[in-house]
C-alpha cells in the first residue's frame, strides 16, 4: 500500500526524533572533543600560527591564536614518522568583544547574530592549516596564501610531501556541521585537530564554542572535513599523496576519535554508493515517491504545499584572483560563502512568514576546482521540508566560455529551521528528477533523526 508522507497532527507533549535524539548526540560531542595540549602556547597573532585562517579570513589580522611550541615536539620531524593530534591542534580565537572593526565583518545586519557565510569560510581555513601542520610536522612552514597585492605569493612547490615532490593539500568535503545560534556580542572560539588520517586523506574536526564574560567556554557545535592529499609527479600530473600516520599512543579518547573517524568514512562511502544518481530507489522508498508525486500530479496543491519547482533561485559570478587559495585556484571557504548565502535567500522566500534560523549542513562537496576568471553559476532549491526543517541543495557549475567547456564543480546541503510561528509547508515535485532530490533530502533527514 502507499505509504503517506502528510504530517501527523503534532500534540504539546510529543516531540520529533530529531528533538530526542539532540541531547544524545551533544553528550556524544562533548565527549569526543579534544582538550588543549599540556605545552600550548601562550595565544599569539594567527599569522605566526595558524596563517592560512588569518590570511583568508575577512579581519585576519586581529585574530589570535595557539598551539604547540616548536620546542616541545620531536626533534626529528621526517615526513614517514606517525604523529599524535596534539603536534597539528590549533586554537584561533575571535575577539568581537575587543574589536569593533573584527565584529562588524561578522555580524548580521541586525547586530545580534554573526554571518554564517563568513564562518564557513573560517571552518574551511582553519582545517586547512591543520592538514599542513600534520603533513609537515606540526611547526613546519605552512605555504602563505595568494592574496590580492600579489599575483603569485603562493605556489604548490611551497611544500613537500613524503615523497619529496610538491604538495597540494585541499578541501574534499565538509560534513555534519551541528550547531547552535552564535552571539555577536561574544568572543567566538575555533578548535581544529586531526581526527583520521588515511593515505592520502584525514579528517579534521572543528569544535566551535563561545566565551562567557567570565571566559568560561561554552560549546556551540562542530564541523567535520575531509582534506585529500595530492602531489606533482614529474610530468607535472597531480597524483595521490601519502601522508604521515596518525598515533594515538594508548590514549583512549583519540583512539575513540579514531574509531569515529573511520566509522564517518565508511558512512560516506556508503551514502555515495547509493546515491540516488547511481541507483534507483529502494523498494521501501517507491511507494513514499509515489504518493508525495501524487498530491500534485494534477496542478492541485494544498494550502500548506509548495511546488519544488517554484523553490529555484540561481546567480552567477566571475571568479576573481582577490579570493584565491594557496595554490591559486578559488577559495573553498568563499564559494562555500556564496552558496550558503543564496541558501538563505531561497529558505527566505520560501518560508516568507519569518527569517530561517541556520542549524548546520549535511554535506557539502568540493568536486572539481574553480579557477580564477571562470564563471561560477549556482543554483539553490528547496528539496525537502517537514518536522521543523528545511533542507537546501545548491549546486554549482564552473564554465569557461574561452574553453567552450562546463562542469559542475559544488554541491552543498545546507539545513534551516522555521520560526515557531510559521507554517510548516511541505515542497512536492513534479518531474522525476525532482522527486529524486526530494527523496535525497528525506534520506538526510531520516539519517539526521536516527
Amino acid at each position: 500500500r502507499c505509504v503517506s508522507t502528510s504530517p501527523l497532527p503534532r500534540a504539546a507533549h510529543v516531540l520529533p526524533a530529531s528533538a530526542l535524539m539532540a541531547p544524545v548526540r551533544a553528550m556524544r560531542r562533548l565527549a569526543l572533543r579534544m582538550a588543549p595540549p599540556a605545552g600550548a602556547c601562550a595565544p599569539a597573532s594567527a599569522a605566526a600560527v595558524a596563517p592560512i585562517t588569518a590570511s583568508l579570513s575577512v579581519g585576519g589580522g586581529a585574530l589570535r591564536a595557539r598551539s604547540l611550541p616548536s620546542d616541545v615536539l620531536p626533534a626529528s620531524s621526517g615526513p614517514e614518522r606517525a604523529r599524535p593530534a596534539s603536534e597539528s591542534w590549533v586554537e584561533v580565537t575571535y575577539p568581537f568583544t575587543s574589536s569593533p572593526a573584527l565584529l562588524a565583518d561578522y555580524a548580521m545586519h541586525e547586530g545580534r547574530g554573526l554571518r554564517w557565510g563568513r564562518l564557513l569560510e573560517a571552518f574551511d581555513a582553519v582545517s586547512v592549516d591543520v592538514a599542513y601542520r600534520h603533513a609537515q610536522g606540526g611547526f613546519a612552514e605552512v605555504p602563505g596564501p595568494a592574496s590580492s597585492s600579489s599575483s603569485s605569493s603562493a605556489s604548490a612547490s611551497a611544500s613537500a610531501s613524503p615523497s619529496g615532490a610538491p604538495l597540494v593539500i585541499v578541501t574534499a568535503a565538509h560534513d555534519g556541521l551541528e550547531i547552535s545560534r552564535l552571539d555577536a556580542s561574544r568572543d567566538l572560539r575555533l578548535r581544529s585537530y586531526p581526527t583520521g588520517v588515511w593515505r592520502s586523506s584525514m579528517e579534521v574536526r572543528t569544535d566551535v564554542a563561545q566565551l562567557t564574560a567570565e571566559g568560561e567556554e561554552e560549546h556551540m557545535g562542530q564541523v567535520f572535513t575531509v582534506m585529500v592529499a595530492r602531489e606533482f609527479d614529474e610530468g607535472g600530473e597531480l597524483r595521490a599523496a601519502r601522508l604521515p600516520p596518525l598515533t594515538v599512543d594508548g590514549d583512549a579518547e583519540a583512539e575513540a576519535r579514531q574509531e569515529k573517524a573511520t566509522s564517518n568514512q565508511a558512512r560516506r562511502k556508503l551514502l555515495a554508493k547509493g546515491a540516488l544518481k547511481h541507483a534507483p530507489p529502494t523498494p521501501q522508498e517507491v511507494p513514499v515517491v509515489h504518493a508525495r508525486c501524487s498530491d500534485g500530479s494534477h496542478g492541485r496543491l494544498g494550502a500548506h504545499e509548495v511546488a519544488m519547482g517554484s523553490t529555484l533561485i540561481s546567480s552567477s559570478q566571475i571568479m576573481q584572483m582577490n579570493h584565491r587559495n594557496i595554490h591559486g585556484n578559488m577559495f573553498g571557504g568563499y564559494l562555500m560563502r556564496k552558496a550558503f548565502e543564496l541558501a538563505y535567500v531561497c529558505t527566505a522566500r520560501f518560508n516568507s512568514e519569518s527569517r530561517p534560523e541556520f542549524v548546520g549542513f549535511d554535506d557539502v562537496f568540493f568536486r572539481k576546482p574553480v579557477n580564477v576568471g571562470d564563471f561560477w553559476t549556482y543554483t539553490a532549491l528547496v528539496v525537502f521540508a517537514g518536522a521543523g526543517a528545511i533542507r537546501v541543495r545548491v549546486e554549482a557549475h564552473s564554465e569557461d566560455v574561452v574553453a567552450d567547456s562546463e562542469e559542475a564543480t559544488n554541491e552543498f546541503f545546507f539545513v534551516f529551521r522555521p520560526s515557531e510561528q510559521a507554517k510548516e509547508l511541505r515542497i512536492v515535485p513534479h518531474t522525476y528528477e525532482e522527486a529524486m532530490l526530494w527523496l535525497e533530502g528525506r534520506r538526510r533527514w531520516l539519517d539526521q533523526s536516527s
